[in-house]
């Protein structure tokens, strides 16, 4: 498969998990831990989904996505959250939001819904 993940997170380990479950999958994945890297990943490479954590420094996970659709970018996107139902009132009206992953998340799960994303 040469579908590839972009993971958004401010936490290290996190994005180690992300990036197991990913590439056990057989997808490729770049990570990276704010906005500005984020950006600066898609512009080298549009990934086919990114997982973005809604609480990052610089730019919450919202105001990333936001950027991204002004710009003519509208890739399938997974919001993380601790706080998931404040997240979706926030994010509602962003095309590129396909699901939510609240933190701590389930793997298999987690497994599920990016094989789904990659497949449909």
């Amino acid at each position: 498969m040469n579908k590839k993940v972009l993971i958004v997170d401010d936490q290290r380990g996190i994005r180690f998990l992300l990036e197991e479950i990913i590439r056990s999958e057989g997808y490729r994945v770049r990570s990276c831990e704010n906005g500005i890297q984020a950006f600066a990943e898609i512009e080298r490479g549009e990934p086919d989904l990114i997982i973005v954590d809604y609480q990052l420094p610089i730019k919450n996970g919202a105001e990333i996505i936001k950027e991204l659709e002004s710009k003519g970018y509208l890739i399938p996107t997974i919001v993380m959250s601790g706080l998931i139902e404040e997240v979706k009132e926030v994010t509602a009206e962003l095309q590129s939001v396909k699901d939510y992953f609240s933190k701590p998340f389930d793997i298999v799960k987690a497994k599920e819904q990016i094989n789904y994303l990659l497949q449909g």
